[in-house]
């Protein structure tokens, strides 16, 4: 009887590891896409796409899976979690998508001044199990993120999160004449994301109810790097007193007169010059007595 129970346990012995040594472990195939959601100031999200295969004639367990984005010094700069556990049919493969948050700025310096592209690595651990076995597996991947057209609209449309990155802090008449007067248009330009550029023009042309009364560009450019959060700079308008004086007439009445400025951005950063349209409108507290009283 003993024998029968030694010769038993003896043969589910073997079994177990027989069955332990077919039990081959998952294996990631690749990443299969890597997907920005949003970009902030503060936090930015990407969505990981990656394939996980199960090589077993069995179907498979995925309990555990932990992702990691490293920068090329193989610093972390995000991670994720698999949130519930899946199964994977037998000798087939699955897409799993994972949601990771990163710090803004790390990501910018990352980026690559030869071709806006962000280098990185993607690094992870998890377990599969099947016929009562688990097996760890892991894998480690270098990645390129194309960023040009994300950083091109960042930098052009001068928002985020609602919020106006060029604002305007007031604007006055300057060296007035009888043919021409100039308009000064003093602003902020916030830089919350980290970015290194040279706000080099903006050629543009300002309106008065829809009529073109003159042309201006930035007084001096504007320079910054990451440690620069904000500058002050100034716009200069050559206004044709005439139409000015005949455009603003219908602001008289309120002590200001509303304007539109329309133009084109012009920006170099990360080695690329960035030219896109771009539109503001303010108000300029002046009253058709003020002018001519100047004159």
């Amino acid at each position: 009887m003993k024998r029968a129970i030694k010769l038993i346990l003896l043969i589910m012995l073997l079994f177990s590891f027989s069955s332990c040594k077919m039990f081959k472990k998952p294996t990631v195939e690749r990443i299969h896409d890597i997907r920005i959601v949003s970009i902030d100031p503060d936090k930015s999200t990407v969505n990981v796409s990656v394939i996980v295969h199960n090589p077993n004639k069995c179907k498979l367990r995925v309990d555990r899976l932990k992702l990691e984005i490293l920068d090329k010094n193989r610093a972390r700069v995000g991670q994720a979690t698999l949130t519930k556990e899946v199964e994977i049919p037998k000798r087939a493969s699955i897409n799993l998508d994972f949601s990771v948050e990163l710090d803004t700025r790390p990501v910018v310096k990352m980026v690559s001044s030869l071709d806006q592209k962000v280098q990185f690595f993607i690094t992870g651990k998890g377990r599969g199990k099947a016929m009562g076995f688990s097996r760890d597996f892991d894998f480690d991947e270098p990645y390129e993120l194309a960023l040009k057209d994300h950083i091109e609209g960042l930098l052009t449309k001068f928002n985020a999160k609602g919020q106006n990155l060029f604002k305007i802090q007031r604007t006055s008449v300057e060296k007035v004449g009888f043919s021409e007067t100039e308009l000064h248009v003093h602003f902020i330009l916030l830089n919350p994301y980290g970015f290194s550029f040279n706000f080099k023009g903006f050629p543009s042309e300002v309106f008065i109810n829809g009529k073109s009364i003159g042309k201006g560009n930035l007084m001096n450019q504007l320079r910054f790097d990451e440690s620069i959060y904000s500058k002050e700079g100034v716009m200069v308008f050559k206004l044709s007193n005439i139409k000015s004086l005949l455009g603003s007439f219908s602001g008289v009445f309120k002590g200001e007169v509303q304007y539109t400025v329309k133009g084109k951005v012009l920006i170099d950063a990360l080695g690329m010059e960035i030219n896109r349209p771009y539109q503001y409108n303010a108000s300029m507290p002046l009253g058709i007595w003020d002018m001519l009283l100047k004159l």
